[in-house]
């Protein structure tokens, strides 16, 4: 009976991003929070921060890479042994405004990628919180909008890559 309602909670949120929030302006914005949070994305600008930064900047840089490392990891193992299937190929009148992608949906790489980010460098730059927060959750509701995830996917994701970036901040320190 839980599993039901999780299942139901988790297709009615889906089809609230993806079906009854849909515009004109989020068809154009909601693409550019998803490539915020690819993993090509957060590398590159990991490694820019890691090189090109000053001190903090540079550390954090590194950790965000780690911390991308290990998330992508738990990422890929968990889509392959969970093997669920991504929403717009299972729900009837779903949109997808990316590429269709070929693997699995649980949990969702890109908000695992851009929490991982976003985690380290607020720890680092905590004036920042809120707006890297907040970045971070529109790659992971961008990822229901353009049809990719469940809501279940996102928050996955979101965990995973948190739990990374604390792991490797505060085991940096040691």
């Amino acid at each position: 009976m839980l599993k039901r309602w999780l299942q139901t909670g988790d297709r009615y949120l889906f089809c609230y991003f993806n079906q009854r929030l849909q515009c004109s302006l989020l068809d154009r914005t909601m693409p550019w929070f998803t490539l915020m949070g690819s993993a090509a994305f957060v590398l590159i600008f990991s490694l820019a921060m890691a090189l090109l930064g000053r001190e903090q900047t540079r550390q954090a840089g590194w950790q965000a890479m780690l911390a991308l490392a290990g998330s992508h990891l738990v990422v890929r193992f968990c889509k392959n042994t969970i093997g669920r299937c991504r929403p717009y190929l299972t729900l009837p009148g779903s949109r997808y405004l990316a590429r269709p992608w070929q693997d699995f949906s649980f949990p969702s790489g890109h908000t695992a990628a851009s929490f991982s980010l976003a985690i380290i460098f607020a720890l680092h730059f905590p004036a920042f919180t809120w707006p890297l927060v907040t970045a971070a959750g529109l790659t992971g509701i961008s990822r229901m909008y353009v049809g990719m995830h469940y809501p279940s996917d996102v928050l996955g994701g979101a965990t995973v890559g948190t739990f990374f970036a604390y792991i490797i901040a505060y085991n940096w320190l040691w």
